[in-house]
């Protein structure tokens, strides 16, 4: 981390604008914020871009920054998240008392979470120029829900907070032969981190999985013995283990019965006129985005016939 403030300085003594080159994650972009700020290098000499779309300007110099997964970065991150926590409550009379509402200074903070989160190439920036203002403006920031800033931010987040909804609507797990669950997606942000919490308490003492192999994310739970917050862990893949994570599908007998259950229980409840000729179709694919609609269950025509016999464990359940 000093390797690149050092190179951040130089780049600047030599009259060069700076460009960091991040991971575009939390840890990434608020670390690589952190650098900035170390390196004493103002606002308008300096921006952030992620690692893999970094586009050179004239008269400015590429500086890599530490990997999101260094120890370092990851606590100077921590420090920026607390020091804008920090600055945006200290005229806030509850917050000094302990009475923070949810809707105040934490908001302001908390919203970096969800914004980081988001694939939008244009994130580090937008993040970069909203961390600095909340260090100028400190508890003024709260008020300035116009500002471009701000606006800009709350897009960020609030796309990620729709994904994460996508994300717990139309995840679908299937059971494997080992007896855990297991369920593979693609939404168009990191939201595994971010909804993990939402699985591990709806799903109870359930051993689940959760991939989504485009960001590498998966989500483990084992009903506390993983020694993760509530019981369930995060974990980054590389493409090797997402690829395998992915490969390995072993069934349970049961699944390709329960799965017809299922679609036909979807079929007796969906309203005619849902055709794509009908009325009414813009409608569903507007509630069921299309985007997910392969790894639906109830809309996999191969989930049609069920096994010719009934397994074990359902036959008191139809008695």
């Amino acid at each position: 981390m000093e390797g690149a403030r050092h190179r951040v300085e130089a780049a600047r003594a030599d009259g060069y604008a700076v460009a960091l080159a991040c991971d575009p994650t939390l840890e990434g972009v608020l670390g690589s914020i952190g650098i900035g700020y170390l390196a004493h290098v103002d606002e308008a000499h300096v921006r952030l871009l992620p690692r893999d779309g970094c586009q050179q300007r004239f008269g400015e110099q590429v500086v890599d920054m530490p990997s999101d997964a260094s120890d370092d970065l990851v606590t100077l991150a921590r420090r920026v998240y607390l020091g804008v926590e920090r600055h945006v409550v200290q005229d806030c009379p509850k917050a000094r008392q302990g009475h923070c509402p949810t809707n105040c200074a934490g908001a302001c903070a908390r919203r970096l979470v969800y914004a980081t989160a988001s694939d939008a190439p244009t994130m580090p920036e937008a993040v970069h120029r909203y961390v600095r203002m909340a260090f100028t403006e400190g508890s003024r920031m709260r008020g300035l829900i116009a500002e471009e800033r701000v606006v800009e931010v709350d897009e960020l987040a609030r796309y990620v907070l729709g994904e994460c909804e996508h994300t717990k609507q139309f995840a679908r797990f299937s059971l494997l032969a080992d007896g855990s669950l297991f369920a593979a997606f693609r939404p168009r942000a990191d939201t595994i981190p971010l909804t993990a919490g939402y699985f591990a308490a709806r799903m109870g003492g359930e051993r689940f999985c959760i991939v989504d192999p485009v960001h590498r994310s998966a989500a483990f739970h084992d009903s506390g013995k993983l020694g993760g917050r509530k019981g369930y862990a995060i974990v980054k893949l590389d493409e090797e283990s997402a690829e395998q994570l992915m490969r390995s599908k072993d069934l349970s007998p049961d699944e390709p019965y329960v799965r017809a259950l299922w679609k036909r229980f979807y079929d007796a409840v969906t309203l005619p006129g849902r055709d794509v000729s009908q009325r009414g179709y813009d409608l569903r694919a507007g509630w069921m985005p299309k985007r997910f609609w392969g790894g639906l269950t109830e809309l996999d025509s191969r989930a049609e016939q069920a096994p010719s016999t009934i397994p074990e464990r359902y036959h008191k359940t139809l008695k």
